[in-house]
């Protein structure tokens, strides 16, 4: 009897190219798959929790895998948080995603376990956001809290420019990180990790005049090893944020390798391009493993 697994995703309409991978290589793993649009998730509550999708009962699923972005999260939350009470196999409880997709959420987790990450500040007072600034040395960062794929990133080379965009979030209700540039040349290290295992890792290296690195704003992949540190640094986020299944973000620097973000949502197109890997059959080889556990 084929195990049953779901793919809680976006809308059909958005599936993406990560989805459509999973998707096959389940098949080929000999694992029945359905997708499932997390926006389109029954939850019930009656005498007990139940969660359905038309007449399927997601607690009847061996394993649940979530894709749940940063724009599903406000329903992905109490999805995950049924499915964690029915007791459903997936990589994270419900609380990893209020903390992953919130940048400064993120970071205080992974100081909290000993990783080195940047200088980063957060305040809700304009008037307390310019004080910052003033302080701070040029180019600095500005980030928006729930931004995903390398958008919501500035580079600020000026003070006045740094304030300018600071009074417009605050008109938009937008919370801002203020962080410390660390300098380096335009590139960034990717790892995935898997359970135990770091199955995939790439470099990203930003276009000319570009200082983010993602492959969604521009930047190129190329296959790249991780050192024995850096496989430590992802198993340790992966722990911070209690996530089996992450990607984790690190910039080497002159006071040593910083994590910039973990994300439990990673895309998989470019470092299967980079690297020439089947990332989707490994991540599929580990939920066969997790259903078995």
């Amino acid at each position: 009897m084929k195990q049953k697994i779901a793919m809680l995703g976006p809308t059909e309409k958005s599936v993406s190219y990560t989805s459509r991978r999973l998707v096959d290589e389940a098949k080929n793993a000999g694992l029945s798959l359905d997708y499932i649009p997390v926006v389109s998730v029954e939850l019930r509550i009656r005498d007990r929790l139940e969660a359905f999708y038309g007449k399927t009962d997601l607690s009847k699923f061996d394993y649940i895998l979530p894709r749940i972005d940063s724009k599903r999260a406000i329903i992905g939350y109490p999805v995950i948080r049924f499915l964690d009470a029915l007791g459903v196999k997936k990589p994270y409880p419900a609380e990893t995603i209020h903390i992953a997709h919130n940048k400064f959420l993120t970071l205080e987790q992974l100081v909290k376990h000993g990783i080195h990450v940047p200088e980063t500040y957060l305040t809700a007072s304009k008037e307390c956001a310019m004080k910052i600034i003033e302080k701070q040395k040029l180019p600095l960062m500005l980030k928006l809290l729930s931004g995903f794929g390398g958008k919501g990133v500035m580079v600020m080379e000026s003070k006045e420019a740094a304030k300018s965009v600071i009074e417009t979030m605050t008109v938009l209700k937008q919370e801002v990180l203020i962080e410390k540039f660390l300098p380096n040349p335009g590139e960034d290290i990717r790892g995935l990790v898997a359970g135990d295992e770091v199955i995939g890792s790439f470099k990203r290296i930003a276009p000319s005049g570009e200082a983010r690195a993602n492959i969604k704003a521009g930047g190129k992949g190329v296959a790249y090893k991780l050192t024995s540190e850096m496989e430590e640094i992802c198993f340790r986020c992966a722990e911070a944020i209690k996530s089996k299944i992450c990607a984790v973000d690190m910039i080497e620097s002159k006071d040593g390798v910083n994590v910039i973000e973990v994300n439990i949502n990673p895309g998989i197109q470019g470092m299967e391009k980079a690297t020439n890997l089947n990332i989707a059959r490994r991540m599929m080889e580990f939920v066969k493993k997790e259903i078995k556990q």
